[in-house]
């Protein structure tokens, strides 16, 4: 069923419901006010009748007067005037003794040849007066009544179902040109839809849909990067594994062993670099909300980086690093450790210590990782967080910092680089801790890089 349908019938019913209940009470306090304006009149009429009586002269009263006088009978009306010791003075409808023989004043029902009677009796002084009004007449008359109110009762109905109609036509009205819209659009656009002159009970629903346009649009924008990127990154590695066995198949010996020995070197580092391009897609595809888990010491997450990466030999941290926690699940804070752990192995001067230290500051873990290596210049040290700048290094996949800078921006915080004489490489990692207001996310990530 259509929703025009639907609000049409739902008020419809409600409409034709409320004017029935209105017309039936209408009715019956017609029929209530007309029955008592008719027993009004039936005792006006006897009122009348006494008062023309007074001017009788009371010999006409007496026993010796002569046969009652016959009035002329009106058809569904009836009158009796007679003493109160029973004598008929005047009346109409001789034959109906049995209706106008009515001796207690007042009100009273009388049944003549199958019809009913309405009698009203009136004492006044000597004399008794009794009229009466044949129902069938009344009844005649109220559906009369009846008749003549309830064809604008009728009127009205049918009226206000076709000013419903026409009215939840106009108000569904932004509905079918949002419809049309639609449906003119073409496959491709993604574009939000305007909201302006748009109702304010349609606004959430558009808005929701233009939210889900924008998540569409980004998820079909990271999977056109990650086409981009695995097609740009991944040619040159499998080229030169192609080329490495090419050569292992035509020579022996001490050649052929490192061109096998080149090939695994290429499958191991295009390995690592899909691994890694899977993991930052992960990362920006993953919604971003707050949880209840519990917050991850760094110094255990550090052991677990130093043992995965084998750089502990190299590695000198201060204790404050094993008494501060983050608000971030033990996997990720591992997975950012180990990718700036390996690069500073791979960027850093060969046999230095690798300097590790944290702190508490303003609500925030900040973590220190510095290097000893060559001093990076601004503009090169701004590139670094992007996707597969290697700088010098072309050995890396290039995608471990901007892994980092992913995860630490969806926690909440932030990671900085920066290069000098008194520290030739630092990268300093912001997390949010507990109970701060940054709070952060959990992530069904695994262990993989």
């Amino acid at each position: 069923m259509s929703l025009r349908l639907r609000l049409v019938a739902t008020l419809g019913v409600t409409l034709i419901l409320l004017w029935g209940l209105t017309a039936a009470w209408s009715m019956r306090d017609l029929s209530t006010q007309l029955e008592r304006s008719l027993d009004q009149r039936l005792a006006q009429s006897a009122r009348m009748v006494a008062g023309l009586l007074d001017r009788v002269p009371t010999e006409a009263w007496n026993d010796g007067m002569g046969e009652a006088p016959a009035i002329p009978a009106l058809e569904g009306v009836a009158c009796r005037v007679s003493s109160l010791r029973g004598r008929i003075v005047a009346g109409t409808h001789p034959e109906m003794n049995d209706v106008l023989s009515v001796e207690q004043e007042g009100y009273s029902y009388r049944d003549h040849n199958g019809q009913r009677w309405r009698v009203y009796t009136l004492v006044d002084d000597d004399k008794r007066i009794t009229v009466a009004d044949r129902l069938r007449e009344r009844e005649s008359l109220l559906a009369q009544v009846r008749r003549a109110a309830f064809y604008p009762f009728l009127l009205a109905s049918i009226g206000s179902l076709i000013a419903l109609w026409w009215g939840v036509t106009r108000g569904l009205s932004p509905l079918s040109r949002l419809q049309r819209r639609l449906m003119s659009r073409d496959h491709d656009d993604l574009s939000a839809l305007p909201i302006h002159g748009l109702p304010s009970e349609i606004r959430p629903l558009i808005e929701g849909f233009n939210d889900l346009l924008v998540r569409t649009r980004r998820m079909l924008e990271r999977e056109q990067r990650f086409t981009d990127d695995a097609a740009h990154e991944l040619r040159t590695p499998l080229t030169a594994i192609r080329t490495h066995l090419q050569v292992a198949r035509r020579v022996d010996g001490d050649p052929r062993r490192k061109a096998m020995q080149q090939a695994e070197a290429g499958v191991e580092r295009l390995t690592k670099t899909l691994e890694q391009l899977l993991l930052l897609v992960r990362m920006e595809s993953e919604e971003i909300v707050s949880g209840n888990g519990d917050p991850t010491f760094v110094g255990e997450a550090l052991e677990t980086a130093m043992a995965e990466t084998g750089c502990r030999d190299r590695c000198h941290w201060n204790e404050s690093v094993d008494r501060l926690r983050v608000e971030l699940p033990s996997a990720l804070l591992i997975i950012a450790l180990r990718n700036l752990l390996e690069n500073a192995m791979r960027h850093g001067a060969p046999s230095t210590l690798i300097k590790i230290e944290a702190q508490h500051m303003n609500g925030m873990a900040v973590i220190d990782i510095v290097n000893q290596g060559e001093i990076i210049p601004s503009d090169k040290l701004a590139r670094l967080t992007e996707r597969f700048h290697r700088g010098t290094h072309p050995q890396g996949s290039g995608l471990g910092l901007s892994i980092v800078q992913t995860l630490a921006e969806r926690a909440g915080g932030s990671i900085t680089l920066d290069s000098n004489e008194y520290t030739p490489f630092l990268v300093r990692l912001c997390l949010p801790t507990p109970g701060s207001s940054n709070g952060f996310f959990q992530a069904s990530f695994g262990n993989s890089s």
